[in-house]
């Protein structure tokens, strides 16, 4: 074999090792593993549809990000007091507190008025779904805070405006109507609001009611948002 032989194969082969690890770490931790590391059971489901989009875990990033929700520098450090690798080898480390942040984020989206979304339609890209708190929940992965895409939403109700969408070009709306339909008062402190949405097509189900739904795209797997957003 030449050595360009053996460099392209080389080449070849650490692509598909790049491809399978990112592959696996967005493939997320099951709502039977969440609910071992402490999760209810009840909000499992809503735990497990977070995790699909963001990793286990065992998962680091490039950026410092860790576990199964991907605490980031900043966050991680108001979140746990021990070291990155005992985080990672602590399911139940991460899972309260991931708790403890999906309890402040409802809080910060009662604070900037966002919760009176609750109940409203919201229609994107062929698909409809009545928000309910974990699709609030599931959209604060854009930000909660009163300049982020959520709030500007919730000001223009328009899903197709700039300034609800991130560095991607996606839209607060379509994570809006991903999250619908969960059970996610373990975070809100309330009775569940939940209604599952009306199916559109294949795999559009929760996994609430038993069917999994479709795990996310490339283009929306990852949410890019700017320092005013949060």
């Amino acid at each position: 074999m030449s050595a360009l032989s053996r460099i392209q194969r080389a080449l070849f082969n650490g692509g598909i090792a790049l491809s399978l690890t990112a592959t696996l770490a967005l493939a997320g931790e099951s709502a039977a593993n969440l609910i071992a590391a402490g999760i209810p059971a009840n909000c499992a489901p809503f735990a497990a549809k977070v995790s699909a989009s963001e990793g286990n875990f065992g998962t680091s990033n490039q950026f410092g990000c860790l576990g199964a929700f991907q605490f980031c520098p900043g966050t991680f450090e108001r979140y746990y007091s021990g070291s990155a690798q005992s985080f990672l080898n602590d399911p139940r480390a991460q899972v309260a507190a991931w708790t403890k942040y999906e309890s402040d984020e409802w809080s910060k989206a009662e604070r900037n008025g966002l919760t009176s979304l609750v109940g409203q339609q919201v229609c994107h890209g062929g698909r409809c779904a009545t928000i309910d708190q974990s699709s609030i929940l599931f959209a604060c992965q854009f930000g909660c805070g009163k300049g982020g895409k959520l709030a500007n939403y919730a000001a223009s109700g328009d899903c197709n405006a700039r300034n609800v969408k991130d560095g991607n070009l996606v839209s607060v709306c379509s994570y809006m109507i991903k999250g619908a339909g969960y059970d996610a008062s373990c975070f809100t402190g309330g009775t569940s609001t939940a209604c599952p949405p009306t199916p559109s097509g294949p795999g559009d189900y929760p996994t609430s009611i038993g069917i999994a739904a479709n795990p996310p795209s490339a283009s929306d797997a990852s949410v890019v948002v700017g320092p005013m957003d949060v």
